[in-house]
């Protein structure tokens, strides 16, 4: 019986094993991509999460409160000396912007000027994303309209 018992907890402790395994990827460093290169971007207290691809080596976050929304910005580095430069030696592709639902309905026209787009939805949060028109010079190479697509593809709402 005791054996029959033990043979029963080692295989719930190895069926556990594997599918706590089958998640998905849980990456925390900004300067280490996942195996498939991708860098795997997640802010629990805004509530959502991003893809970001290789080319994001060493990315920086800041975070902005500014009244009725906050602002998650995302810094690559760049060498780029003549571009602005809000951070020394870095650029910002992407602001992400979570906001209450009833302020974005107040604003909502204000938003429609193509600078941010609404990406989704959750309660009474709504989330809105801007990518850069300009990239700086090092990066005209490496950003792309398919690089934007597949952020805005990868982007989930918690």
């Amino acid at each position: 019986m005791f054996k029959r018992k033990f043979v029963f907890l080692v295989f719930c402790f190895l069926a556990l094993l594997a599918l706590s395994g089958c998640g998905g990827p849980k990456y925390e460093y900004m300067d280490r991509p996942a195996d498939d290169g991708n860098f795997y971007y997640t802010n629990k207290d805004l509530g959502f999460s991003l893809v970001l691809p290789p080319e994001f080596l060493y990315y920086q976050t800041q975070r902005k409160s500014v009244g009725e929304f906050f602002d998650l910005e995302f810094f690559v580095p760049t060498s780029d000396t003549k571009y602005l430069q809000e951070v020394p030696g870095y650029v910002k592709p992407i602001v992400v912007r979570i906001m209450d639902k009833e302020e974005w309905q107040r604003q909502e026209d204000i938003y429609n000027d193509n600078l941010y787009e609404k990406i989704g939805e959750k309660k009474n949060k709504v989330y809105l994303i801007k990518f850069w028109k300009n990239p700086s010079q090092d990066w005209l190479g490496k950003w792309s309209e398919d690089m934007k697509e597949k952020i805005k593809n990868n982007f989930e709402i918690k």
